[in-house]
């Protein structure tokens, strides 16, 4: 018969074979773990940069629609203003077409012509 004790350090030996076994799995699996955690670090980092470069391309794109915004509202406000002084234009030389037919007397008049409102004024 056996020794009871050589059972027991064979018993033993088999557990212990069999706990290396699953601790150089576990290992494997945790460096693994280790590896996709580096490599997590490393996205999240780029993602990082990359919503700071959309935050400072957002701010430079605003700034640059400000910018427009405030040209183009000064470009109509004078296109308005250079629209009223030909509308005051226009009628003082409708004005003077009247006055100068009005003047020349046995020509053929032409029928004086009713004042045209500039679109500035008929935009407002």
């Amino acid at each position: 018969m056996m020794d009871t004790g050589l059972v027991v350090d064979a018993v033993v030996i088999v557990l212990l074979a069999a706990t290396i076994f699953y601790a150089l799995r576990l290992e494997r699996r945790l460096a693994g773990v280790r590896n996709a955690q580096d490599a997590l670090v490393s996205v999240v980092r780029d993602l990082n940069m990359a919503a700071a470069r959309a935050e400072a391309g957002i701010q430079g794109l605003k700034a640059t629609a400000e910018s427009s915004g405030q040209s183009l509202d000064d470009r109509i406000r004078r296109a308005r203003g250079i629209a009223d002084e030909l509308g005051l234009l226009l009628q003082a030389g409708q004005r003077s077409a009247q006055a100068l037919d009005a003047i020349r007397p046995g020509q053929a008049k032409v029928a004086p012509r009713a004042p045209v409102a500039p679109r500035a004024f008929a935009a407002r």
